[in-house]
């Protein structure tokens, strides 16, 4: 169900390494700048078709090549798949799956659940809303099978809409009356995915984790549909400041997904580490939820462990990795640094040292 085998050809500062990971702990280490986090990126590129540090895409590419590669075998029940991904300098990107072209990094990222963990990872609570429904939107995509063609049919007619709002073209209000149906339709066909999953997640996250972490006492989960009454009213109501503002102002593109303890922002009630294990605890409550509904393992990948984590912090950390079942890739200077994390886990454990872009078995 893990990633068996991974290979990255002329990505970032790496000319060529292969390495054949565990089903369980993975650890690297090495200083900064020498190529363990980019290991990490590759994974997330593997699935994600772009990377999880920048949105330029030649930066993926070492430096005078003209093409990144990266290629892996995915362990799926009894079968080994073969699956690939690159991409050139002029942002063209190839998939493979089983030896065969794809054209949809939807596949790549249904076979293959990645999370991501970084120090920057504090956009899920500092950060817009549209940082929160990434994230939940990850676990809809993974767990409800029509999510995904739906989001991308709403997103089309919002680009209608929006258009229409913007260029305010002869006859446009009777059109996006037309428009407003479809619109309708499909929003709320994705809240109800969004209802469900958020539902079923919040009972896993509550009685797997949240209450097994004194400090987490308290805390409470709101999701934000994106309006207040139905929608088709809403519409109406906003149709003349959308007409100013150029934009829909109302429907499942506005959701949000908060974080609260005792009525309270959690960013205002909890320590820069007690969010970094909150943080810790809905990754793993989600790769947990996905697991539990489909066949498939899910990768977590953790960047620069220690970061602001205090020794008690770590210990928690410990406990929550310990009830994981994902395939892990966990990044940090030293080893020392992260003993209290993965010692006490008793998971298989492999570790890598990464130095100038090679990659060497420890």
């Amino acid at each position: 169900m893990s990633l068996t085998h991974l290979s990255l050809g002329d990505f970032r500062n790496i000319e060529a390494i292969s390495l054949e990971p565990s089903p369980d702990i993975n650890v690297i280490i090495g200083a900064n700048g020498s190529g363990k986090t980019s290991l990490l990126e590759a994974i997330y590129f593997l699935s994600h078709g772009k990377s999880f540090r920048t949105n330029k895409h030649k930066l993926l590419i070492r430096h005078e090549q003209t093409r990144c590669a990266v290629h892996a075998k995915k362990q799926h029940l009894s079968l080994s798949i073969p699956v690939g991904i690159g991409k050139d300098t002029s942002g063209e990107t190839s998939l493979r799956i089983q030896g065969q072209s794809s054209r949809k990094v939807s596949e790549l990222a249904q076979l293959i659940p990645v999370q991501v963990i970084t120090p920057e990872s504090y956009d899920l609570f500092f950060g817009g809303p549209k940082e929160r429904r990434k994230f939940m939107d990850l676990g809809v995509f993974h767990v409800e099978h029509e999510f995904f063609q739906e989001w991308k049919d709403f997103n089309k007619v919002l680009k209608q809409r929006n258009a229409l709002l913007k260029l305010r073209p002869n006859n446009y209000a009777e059109q996006i009356q037309y428009w407003d149906k479809e619109f309708v339709r499909l929003a709320e066909k994705i809240n109800k995915h969004r209802e469900e999953y958020i539902s079923r997640f919040t009972a896993h996250f509550f009685d797997k984790i949240v209450n097994k972490i004194p400090v987490f006492s308290g805390l409470e989960l709101r999701y934000d549909e994106g309006w207040k009454e139905s929608l088709a009213d809403a519409l109406k109501h906003q149709f003349q400041r959308d007409t100013k503002l150029g934009y829909t102002s109302k429907g499942p593109h506005k959701a949000d997904f908060s974080f609260y303890i005792h009525g309270h922002s959690v960013e205002s009630i909890l320590s820069r580490g007690q969010l970094k294990l909150l943080l810790y605890a809905l990754k793993i409550a989600q790769n947990s939820l996905i697991e539990s509904e489909t066949d498939k393992q899910s990768i977590l990948l953790i960047d620069d462990l220690p970061s602001e984590l205090g020794e008690e912090t770590m210990q928690h950390v410990s406990v929550l990795l310990s009830q994981c079942q994902s395939q892990l890739f966990i990044t940090a200077i030293t080893a020392e640094s992260i003993s209290a994390v993965v010692e006490p886990m008793k998971r298989e454990l492999r570790m890598f040292h990464v130095k100038h872009g090679s990659l060497i078995t420890k």
